[in-house]
């Protein structure tokens, strides 16, 4: 467990998402670019995140509540293989949560899940599932769906980047309930 004035951090929220900076600001990094949004409000510091020592693909930054990592040093479908590790560091008493684009849901809107709930073949969810089982939450931030659902169509809406009105919906909309889903989630055992 980690401590920083003199609190236990036994909360840890895990954005993912493709290598950046190419594919920075695009649908599929909405994890990524949600707990830089979480840093800003939380953190309330302008230290930045900081190469993990365990896996420099991982990036950190610690507040007295939460650790957050951001996971964009490999591809989303291979988050398992970057991130399971360093949990299974961090010890059995820290939560999880994982943050990811979502596309089932609208722009704006947000969805807190518990473990054992589907990943909705979300690939980058079925490979932490792959490693460390399903004892982790998940908080989807909506990136909505092309009206066209051939999977070409599909992955390429996912890489493609967001315009500047989808940018402002989350940074306002989706950044405010996701603060309201993890307050909760942190106050529930």
């Amino acid at each position: 467990m980690l401590k920083l004035f003199k609190r236990a951090v036994h909360h840890c929220i895990t954005g993912i998402g493709n290598p950046e900076p190419p594919y920075q600001l695009t649908r599929h990094n909405a994890g990524l670019l949600m707990v830089d949004l979480l840093k800003r409000e939380m953190g309330g510091s302008a230290a930045e995140f900081v190469p993990c020592i365990a896996n420099a693909k991982v990036k950190r930054y610690q507040t007295n509540e939460v650790l957050l990592l951001r996971a964009d040093g490999d591809y989303i479908n291979l988050s398992g293989k970057t991130v399971v590790p360093l949990w299974r560091k961090l010890g059995s008493k820290f939560r999880h949560l994982v943050v990811h684009d979502e596309l089932s849901l609208p722009v704006g809107k947000v969805q807190l899940r518990k473990p054992g709930t589907s990943l909705r073949g979300h690939n980058g969810l079925r490979d932490i599932s792959k490693y460390y089982g399903d004892d982790f939450y998940r908080l989807a931030v909506g990136i909505g769906r092309p009206h066209d659902r051939d999977c070409r169509v599909v992955a390429d809406y996912v890489l493609s980047k967001f315009d500047s009105d989808s940018l402002d919906t989350i940074a306002d909309e989706s950044l405010e309930k996701s603060l309201e889903h993890i307050r909760n989630w942190m106050k529930t055992r």
